[in-house]
């Protein structure tokens, strides 16, 4: 799952021609450092990846094992011709990506059927760049971005004393990122402008994408999000898994995309380059003995700084007031800072007058309890919370975009509407937030059957409890209602639900790939089938996938103590390939007219 996994994208653009072998006429390095790649890619591949592996996602592994440790050198940019011009290596192109296989020794070469003729688009460039147009575009990608992110860490003039700012962004009262409205403009031409430049890239043959190596942590770069919006941004780091956390320089917002997001920016001199940076990070000016009132967490700051709207039952909408900047002074390497609201009223003042919900605005008050210790209205850890699966009459009837979350097989994928976003989102950060919350914690024992929160692999994910584990007497088995799969976690590990909380939906649905059968009239799928389901998705890299309903249309998801989530037979599509076809030409299934084996 990716930034919180709604977060996706569609693009046929810089997709890799099926004859880029023939193309690519230079000579092949026979260096000692050349060699030392080869065989280490060989390895990794005969080791981790005897299905074939994406190039991409093989880079990335390469640049985990070996070079982030010091163990290995960097990939030089040809490295894919150079590897596919030894003889142990294969290389077939499906759709956007390069599938590599090993030739094992003592075994005849075997060469999947090619994959080209299956519902492919590939978008060819009218000329073929020439060696300096590739050498200026790789200069671009080693030295642009690093040069884009110094002209960031300058910030927009308009932004001093007297201003009128508003809050885009905020983690606490010690980090928040203020924007000048007067900005505004500015922020929807760099984006309009953007996305000009990039869709006339779309037949180029030097379009700026990069390659998972090729990000470079520090740089800048531009990055479109689900909804089609372009930003500038700065990778935080390294990319991991085909994500890269990004800092938005106009936003003030940090959040995880794949790297097939991104692209570079146009040179230096360009006017979405030159422009500095939109958002300033600030804290507020308040005295030491009050940064710890109440009055200054985040929920009254929300309340404060936004106006809460609710564009659906579930999601609520906030809106950034306006305000004057009252005072804007650096101290100790900090800007501190003090607003005024409409009213001519002391942001600060108003808050450190009371250990309460602020009065600012329109913001009303909420009543509490006497009681030191109670919890905001929408904050409840004393109920039980129930968590129910979408009904099949709520599930889209004509092909839709979806998310993948989880593939254990052609029969069992846990899939996504993309049009729940950026709901998830939403869900996933408020639910961080609550679980860190001592109220949230499991005095007893868990209650077999009931939900809760897990921490899994350094994620907050909405369980049920199923039973105690069998081996580990302090751990549970627990079914992950919003990504379709098992998993053992402890009790530390486990906290209560917010029963206030509007998401009582499960987000995900259950699909079997249509139309394909195990091959050899057998009833159950190989490991091998199973493996490149999984591999499938991976090297979609957190694309959008297209689900096409057979005839039978929903039923229910039936697994052992597992919720019976909505289900469908359908035909999976990504970038042009379909899933159950590309099966079929590996040989790891056969194609079927009638019924799909349970």
């Amino acid at each position: 799952m990716t930034n919180q996994g709604s977060s996706k994208f569609m693009s046929m653009s810089g997709l890799v021609p099926s004859t880029i072998f023939d193309k690519m006429n230079a000579d092949m390095d026979v260096s000692e450092e050349m060699e030392e790649i080869r065989e280490l890619l060989y390895e990794m591949i005969k080791k981790n990846f005897p299905m074939g592996v994406a190039s991409t996602h093989l880079a990335d592994k390469y640049h985990e094992e070996f070079v982030s440790k010091g163990l290995g050198r960097e990939l030089p940019s040809d490295w894919l011709q150079q590897v596919t011009a030894a003889e142990e290596f294969e290389a077939q192109t499906r759709g956007p990506i390069t599938i590599l296989f090993v030739r094992l020794s003592n075994t005849s070469s075997f060469k999947r059927p090619p994959i080209n003729s299956v519902n492919v688009r590939v978008v060819r460039a009218d000329v073929e760049p020439t060696p300096e147009e590739l050498k200026e575009i790789k200069l671009r990608k080693e030295t642009e971005p690093l040069e884009h992110a110094k002209s960031f860490e300058k910030v927009s003039s308009a932004l001093k004393c007297g201003a009128e700012v508003s809050v885009v962004a905020f983690d606490s009262h010690s980090r928040m990122f203020i924007r000048a409205t007067v900005d505004d403009d500015t922020f929807n031409s760099i984006s309009s402008t953007l996305e000009e430049i990039f869709d006339q890239e779309i037949a180029s043959p030097l379009d700026s994408r990069v390659q998972i190596y090729e990000i470079l942590a520090g740089g800048a770069y531009a990055l479109r999000d689900s909804n089609g919006t372009w930003f500038r941004v700065i990778a935080q780091d390294p990319p991991r898994n085909g994500q890269v956390r990004c800092f938005f320089v106009d936003v003030g917002v940090e959040e995880n995309y794949p790297v097939n997001a991104l692209r570079l920016l146009p040179p230096p001199k360009h006017p979405v380059v030159s422009v500095g940076a939109l958002v300033k990070e600030v804290c507020l000016d308040i005295e030491e003995s009050d940064k710890k009132k109440k009055a200054f967490s985040k929920e009254n700051l929300t309340e404060a700084l936004f106006h809460k709207q609710t564009r659906s039952s579930n999601v609520p909408s906030l809106l950034p007031k306006n305000f004057k900047l009252v005072t804007m002074e650096e101290k100790n390497g900090r800007c501190h800072v003090d607003m005024g609201d409409e009213n001519q009223r002391s942001l600060v003042a108003e808050l450190s007058q009371s250990d309460a919900t602020p009065s600012l605005g329109s913001v009303s008050c909420v009543s509490q309890p006497a009681a030191a210790t109670s919890l905001p209205s929408n904050w409840c850890f004393d109920k039980p919370f129930m968590i129910e699966p979408m009904s099949t009459s709520q599930m889209p009837k004509t092909v839709f975009p979806a998310s993948a979350l989880f593939a254990a097989g052609p029969m069992d994928i846990s899939l996504r509407q993309l049009s729940l976003d950026p709901m998830p989102d939403y869900m996933y950060t408020k639910l961080k937030e609550e679980c860190v919350l001592p109220e949230s914690e499991i005095s007893g024992q868990p209650q077999l059957g009931s939900f809760y929160a897990a921490s899994i692999d350094d994620r907050w994910e909405r369980v049920q409890c199923l039973r105690p584990s069998k081996i580990d007497k302090m751990a549970y088995c627990v079914y992950l209602v919003d990504v379709g799969a098992f998993h053992y976690v402890r009790k530390e590990a486990m906290r209560k639900l917010n029963s206030a909380s509007p998401f009582k939906k499960m987000l995900m649905f259950k699909c079997k790939v249509s139309g394909v059968r195990p091959v050899g009239g057998k009833e159950f799928w190989s490991r091998e089938s199973h493996e490149a389901v999984r591999e499938f998705f991976e090297a979609a890299c957190g694309e959008a996938v297209m689900v096409d309903l057979n005839s039978k249309g929903w039923s229910s998801w039936k697994q052992l103590n597992a919720p019976s989530v909505p289900l469908c037979e359908a035909r999976i599509s990504c970038c042009g390939r379909d899933l159950g076809d590309w099966l079929v030409a590996c040989g790891l299934a056969l194609p079927s007219d009638g019924d799909i084996f349970d």
